[in-house]
């Protein structure tokens, strides 16, 4: 059987999961994929190809915890005038360490995360951003606390799901070898859609396949490695609205609300980050919704009783790439 325009969508949704979940570690991954479908090797990737020419499927690769390999990291929201936001964006997405970048709903209108390798300064590097974006005003906001971190989508249900149990969760700092460093480089790349692509990485780090699989495992074990599998863009799988919501939450409930919020399928990440007293909001979540998302939240705002809080919705993503550790730094 062919994957075709009549392939049952509900082995499409399942080839979804078990990429994102459960993609197999070994020499010809493609081909297991297909056994459990019935299919060809090269039905699979012949499908994979299309996805990702169509935007779907933005890449299959390994996705690193960077505090464990010494990189240093924050959220960031600058406030930005109209006459000076097209030259903070190009200043904003210019650097290797922006990962993502969204234009919000608020006077505090652009929103990012920066990450920087190990040796150098965050908050230096996020002070020459924003001398040189022409902000006006700009909040850092690091993690104090993590109550939940990414999702799979899971087409099944319709639910998005945990990559990895909180415990797994750790931010051990490693001793960090070159061979780490060359393999985090390699892996963090797109694998190539071939029969047998951890061959063609093994030959570009002059190891045996084995070698990287034990690699791969031994830093799953450590919290280095949050998961190896598919990163889809959410809107191709229908998740239209992206909204991020600061919460001001007493802070003798942020247990409670932080486990709750958790547990909702909607909510993909939950911090718990740095306040101030003009800008007392501590809790924060990432919401991907099909439709319906501001009534959802201000329906959990009120069974909650937590009357302060900021719906911030995205106008236009601006830059979303999968982060790359140890990247070339260059100030320009």
């Amino acid at each position: 059987m062919a994957l075709d325009k009549s392939t049952p969508l509900l082995l499409e949704k399942e080839l979804i999961r078990i990429l994102q979940k459960d993609f197999p570690l070994q020499s010809r991954p493609f081909q297991t994929i297909a056994q459990r479908f019935n299919l060809k090797e090269e039905d699979i990737l012949i499908l994979l190809q299309k996805w990702q020419s169509e935007g779907k499927l933005r890449q299959i690769s390994a996705i690193f915890n960077p505090f464990s390999f010494a990189h240093q990291s924050s959220l960031f929201a600058f406030k930005v005038e109209a006459d000076f936001l097209e030259q903070a964006i190009e200043v904003i997405n210019s650097h290797p360490g922006v990962s993502h970048n969204y234009l919000r709903n608020h006077n505090f209108n652009l929103w990012f995360t920066l990450v920087v390798p190990p040796g150098e300064d965050l908050l230096k590097e996020a002070e020459d951003l924003f001398q040189r974006s022409g902000a006006k005003e700009y909040l850092y906001l690091p993690i104090l606390k993590v109550f939940k971190i990414s999702a799979v989508f899971n087409e099944i249900n319709g639910e998005l799901q945990e990559e990895l149990p909180l415990k797994q969760r750790g931010e051990v700092i490693l001793e960090i070898s070159e061979r780490d460093r060359i393999l985090v480089m390699a892996l963090q790349e797109p694998l190539p859609l071939v029969s047998e692509p951890f061959k063609e990485i093994a030959k570009k780090v002059a190891l045996e396949e084995e070698e990287i699989f034990r690699w791969l495992e031994d830093m799953q074990k450590k919290g280095a490695l949050r998961r190896f599998g598919a990163l889809f863009k959410h809107q191709k799988l229908g998740y239209k609205e992206n909204i991020l919501t600061a919460w001001l939450v007493p802070e003798e409930r942020i247990e409670e609300v932080g486990r709750f919020f958790a547990n909702q399928s909607f909510i993909t990440h939950c911090y718990l980050r740095k306040s101030y007293p003009h800008w007392p909001y501590n809790l924060y979540t990432m919401c991907h919704f099909k439709e319906g998302g501001l009534s959802k939240i201000s329906k959990i705002a009120h069974d909650l009783k937590l009357n302060h809080y900021l719906a911030l919705e995205t106008i236009k993503e601006l830059k979303k790439i999968r982060l790359k550790l140890f990247y070339i730094f260059e100030r320009g």
